[in-house]
């Protein structure tokens, strides 16, 4: 139950992050999860970044690193 709630925290952490990165508001669709990752030279888990717009247009990233360990300076491949 513990690593649930911090994962749980970690989450709403980069989400928070990616909100005030591409200043959005609150009514855009933020999507932050844990994929396996399928690149040999990738140490673990990899983290989903899915930004769903008011313009209805998708963005998707991959950060090669499990969401715990992101931050601020992992985010720069995204942009608005």
């Amino acid at each position: 139950m513990r690593d649930r709630a911090a994962l749980l925290w970690h989450v709403q952490r980069v989400k928070r992050m990616i909100r005030e990165r591409m200043h959005l508001g609150t009514h855009a669709l933020v999507s932050v999860t844990e994929i396996p990752c399928e690149d040999p030279a990738c140490p673990g888990p990899a983290t989903q970044i899915t930004v769903l717009g008011l313009d209805m247009v998708r963005r998707a990233f991959v950060i090669h690193l499990p969401v715990a360990s992101i931050t601020e300076a992992d985010l720069v491949v995204i942009s608005a």
